[in-house]
């Protein structure tokens, strides 16, 4: 059976790939944190984590490999393609109240990041 946060976290996948940006944002805590430790990129609230997914460059298309959950977090596991090669994205979701309060992503292949259009990420 799956668990709350593992239903919860394929969605968000689903919903982001199907870019129903409406039903996506319903997942999210609007305090919600994004962050990016390999290029020190971090985004605070719901908005701008929509924003930031909305404006990514066409097209793409996230496929998750794994995914393990417990009652408040889950790991996932995607193949990310794009106009370049596919990478290996791998994402940490912290999960309260039936709603995403924090996601970190990890890029095992280095790479400086690329101009964003997004105008809530911010970098340290």
């Amino acid at each position: 059976m799956a668990t709350t946060a593992e239903t919860l976290i394929l969605a968000h996948w689903r919903l982001a790939n199907a870019r129903d940006w409406p039903a996506f944002m319903q997942l999210l805590d609007p305090g919600m944190i994004y962050e990016i430790p390999q290029t020190r990129e971090f985004i605070r609230g719901s908005a701008g984590y929509v924003d930031f997914f909305a404006t990514w460059p066409q097209p793409w298309h996230a496929t998750v490999v794994k995914c393990i959950a417990d009652e408040s977090s889950a790991f996932t596991q995607i193949e990310f393609t794009g106009s370049e090669e596919p990478l290996t994205g791998l994402t940490v979701f912290e999960v309260r109240a039936g709603r995403i309060t924090r996601v970190t992503d990890h890029w095992p292949s280095p790479y400086e990041p690329p101009k964003r259009a997004s105008i809530h990420v911010e970098r340290w």
